[in-house]
């Protein structure tokens, strides 16, 4: 009978610990992100300028959104000890900062080769990042 008792309380205690853990922060989404590198394809139609302009400007200004946030939200009370600390939230936040970064240039990238698949790829990936 006492068998029975610690082995259900065993898996109780596991269950709830399964349950309680929380999905990744937007620091950890963004450092986990994988950036879609597409080539360039068939130059577009002047018609589809506009689009690749839209596309473009509306994944610069997620890009620079998320940066703000995470700048407002995690780095306004850092101490220059906290930079240097190996596997401190100041080390995530500058590695998902330098993602954006990168992010940023691969945008402009695509809008300089027209590259509008690439455009497209990097307004889905950024996608769950914002609506989450």
């Amino acid at each position: 009978m006492f068998k029975i008792r610690s082995y259900l309380l065993l898996f109780s205690l596991s269950a709830l610990g399964a349950c309680s853990s929380s999905p990744p922060d937007k620091v950890d989404q963004i450092k986990t992100l994988q950036i879609p590198l597409v080539l360039p394809g068939e130059k577009p139609l002047p018609s589809q300028t506009t689009h690749i302009a839209t596309l473009y400007h509306n994944n610069k200004n997620q890009i620079n959104a998320l940066t703000f946030m995470l700048k407002e939200k995690y780095l306004q009370d850092v101490k220059p000890k906290d930079i240097f600390e190996k596997d401190s939230d100041v080390q995530r936040v500058f590695a998902s900062l330098s993602k954006l970064e990168e992010m940023g240039s691969i945008n402009q990238q695509y809008l300089k080769e027209r590259n509008e698949a690439g455009l497209t790829s990097l307004s889905i990936a950024l996608k769950p990042i914002i609506v989450g």
